[in-house]
């Protein structure tokens, strides 16, 4: 279930990350899915800090140092102490297995855990043995540990602080849905991130449908290819509209052309009917003179007979 989950909403959280660090782009350097020595384990993100000096604007990356390993889970997935512990391990094992001894020094490595609802029992826990306390909403710190480490619970973010990590949500609504769109098209001049927070929203309209359909025909002012990103089948539809009307178009025109050449044969049948009546008028004209020439002969022929007489 897990892999299942990933393959949905890790890329998104990944991209999600960048986009809510984007201000300290030239600083961070990104490393999806980290491969810990040769065995089959991953870190879902490492970010490495370029620039150490540089301060990391985004209140999520106030604690990071030079090297620092981030795991996030899906809304699909639980977070507890089994999970709270082995992201500790990945960051011992990261530490251990970068080359030369010492090569990443503990001092250096920041462990981040991100999941949308709060792990009311896992921080219960923390709390009995370890020094817990809050940095803003939704962050907690877990301090004494052997890296310095935090818990991010997306809910709990400021909304238009955070929309990129907020979006990795089933339970978006309207108010965060149009945010979320707005901050994408103020994107669309950069090129680099434009298609970054594509990855993001096309997740949150994914699983969240019945949100962004009443969006999109609310009749709220929106791009056509933003409509059409939304919701594919809207695409589909116009597609098929356009293939009717053209459709449509042809059956006209040749409709129009049909009239057309029944107006030809209408007006080529006044004509022969027009000249019929003239060949009629003229047949009986030419029998008019002949009954009166036979009138003529017989007149003479009664004539002559009398004569004779």
């Amino acid at each position: 279930m897990e892999i299942e989950n990933r393959t949905q909403w890790h890329p998104a959280f990944c991209t999600s990350m960048e986009l809510e660090l984007m201000e300290n782009e030239k600083a961070l350097l990104y490393d999806r899915e980290h491969n810990l020595g040769s065995e089959p384990l991953q870190i879902d993100l490492l970010i490495i800090r370029k620039e150490p000096h540089e301060t990391i604007k985004n209140e999520i990356g106030a604690i990071f140092l030079g090297h620092n390993i981030v795991e996030f889970k899906s809304p699909d997935d639980g977070m507890n102490i089994d999970t709270f512990y082995k992201v500790l391990a990945y960051a011992c094992l990261y530490k251990a297995d970068t080359g030369a001894v010492d090569e990443v020094l503990d001092t250096d490595i920041t462990v981040t855990l991100i999941r949308e609802q709060k792990p009311i029992k896992l921080l219960s826990q923390l709390s009995e043995k370890y020094h817990v306390t809050t940095s803003g909403n939704g962050i907690y710190y877990i301090e004494d540990m052997l890296f310095p480490m935090q818990i991010v619970v997306t809910k709990e973010l400021d909304s238009s602080a955070h929309v990129w990590l907020k979006a990795l949500t089933r339970s978006m609504d309207i108010k965060q849905a149009d945010e979320l769109l707005d901050r994408y098209e103020s994107l669309k001049d950069n090129e680099k991130y434009y298609a970054k927070a594509e990855t993001v929203v096309n997740l949150a309209s994914d699983v969240n449908t019945k949100i962004f359909e009443e969006i999109v025909l609310g009749g709220g002012i929106m791009s056509d290819a933003l409509k059409e990103m939304l919701l594919p089948e809207l695409g589909e539809l116009k597609r098929q509209l356009a293939e009717s009307n053209m459709e449509l178009a042809e059956n006209r025109a040749e409709l129009a052309e049909n009239r057309a050449e029944l107006a030809e044969n209408r007006a080529e049948l006044a004509e022969n009917r027009a000249e019929l009546a003239e060949n009629k008028a003229e047949l009986a004209r030419k029998d008019a003179i002949i009954a009166e020439l036979k009138r003529v002969l017989t007149e003479v022929g009664q004539s002559m007979d009398k004569e004779e007489q």
